[in-house]
């Protein structure tokens, strides 16, 4: 899915919720749409109006971002942000899935 139309749900290390320390992407929710993001402490962020409307740098600087916070101040795992991630295709395109990853098609890149 592209970055304009994913939402980012996640629960830091501090939230006590059974998706504590998780996080997940999946699509905006519409109107009478089934809220996927039960469960997780939070969503989106700080600018999810905002998100719809970036499209290239300007996405692609908000992922940098969505994804320091939930590493830096959410303290997640890279590695589980990383990978969901992918799931955005702005992301996927410039990262894949890694160089250490068992489904990579390559080897490290030096």
């Amino acid at each position: 899915m592209k970055a304009n139309e994913a939402l980012i749900a996640w629960s830091g290390l501090d939230d006590e919720t059974p998706a504590r320390g998780h996080v997940a992407i999946g699509r905006m929710i519409g109107e009478g749409q089934v809220d996927w993001v039960i469960g997780y402490a939070s969503a989106a962020g700080h600018r999810i109006v905002a998100k719809r409307h970036m499209r290239g740098a300007h996405s692609l600087v908000g992922l940098f971002r969505d994804f320091h916070y939930l590493v830096v101040d959410e303290r997640l795992d890279p590695e589980k942000v990383h990978r969901a991630f992918l799931a955005i295709d702005e992301y996927a395109e410039l990262f894949g899935q890694g160089p250490f990853d068992p489904q990579a098609k390559s080897g490290p890149a030096i």
